[in-house]
């Protein structure tokens, strides 16, 4: 049975507890994942529409962004379970949405800081802008997991993540190798009724395969953050012993 390490973990270590927690997690956190991402494949089908009708595409690129910017808030709820079945921990469907709806206006203010930050990286060269993005990351499981107010959680992962910023990235490729594969899924393929039943359907269809992107995500998150706080106690642990040495030079 999985339980989350409680010692930093190597390289290859970090991708099989991510999957190993993916798959222990997934039947009880699949509904948190699930409603969002019907939610927002929804607002975005209708924006299209919309935009269909009126022949004005623009303004879709403004509600992406708005979908990115509530993505996490919506989601906040998804990574509180996670974690409580990484620890082996309880966590009623109430505990978690009490936890996603007081981190609501947190998470959006965290979020908005974090793509303006990104985004002005990405201005000014793609490599700030992806350096950035791994760097500040973690403001998500501060805020949700910690409790920590939105500024407060953006420096907290710039501070995990220094020196261990080439591990974070290795650790997000199996996130792309999933987002690949749930992106090479065509609903096309299935055959369904042409009428509102089977557009239904297919949007829950969409959404169920969808939604394994957020869940890959949360236990990729957890253990990475997991692994960087053990990693910053073990430092700051090792700071302190040496303060705490005695002196070798005898008094004059």
């Amino acid at each position: 049975m999985f339980t989350i390490s409680s010692t930093p973990l190597g390289w290859i270590d970090v991708g099989r507890a991510t999957q190993r927690l993916f798959f222990k997690s997934f039947l009880r956190v699949l509904p948190y994942a699930l409603a969002p991402v019907a939610l927002l494949l929804g607002l975005l089908g209708l924006g299209v529409w919309v935009a269909g009708e009126h022949g004005d595409r623009e303004w879709i690129l403004y509600l992406c962004a708005l979908l990115l910017l509530l993505c996490p808030a919506l989601m906040s709820p998804l990574l509180h379970q996670v974690h409580a079945c990484a620890h082996a921990r309880p966590a009623t469907a109430r505990e978690s949405l009490a936890r996603g709806l007081r981190c609501l206006l947190p998470c959006l203010a965290a979020s908005a800081l974090f793509m303006l930050a990104v985004g002005s990286g990405a201005v000014l060269l793609l490599l700030p802008g992806l350096y950035l993005f791994v760097a500040l990351s973690f403001w998500w499981p501060a805020l949700v997991i910690d409790g920590v107010r939105p500024v407060e959680a953006l420096k907290a992962s710039r501070r995990l993540v220094r020196g261990h910023w080439w591990r974070v990235a290795i650790g997000y490729c199996l996130v792309l190798g999933v987002a690949v594969l749930v992106d090479r899924f065509d609903i096309s393929t299935v055959s369904l009724p042409d009428n509102l039943a089977g557009a239904i359907v297919a949007l829950l269809l969409s959404a169920a395969v969808t939604a394994l992107v957020p869940m890959f995500v949360s236990a990729n998150m957890v253990v990475l953050y997991n692994d960087l706080v053990l990693r910053d106690l073990v430092l700051r642990d090792l700071a302190l012993s040496r303060s705490q040495a005695p002196s070798d030079r005898l008094p004059a």
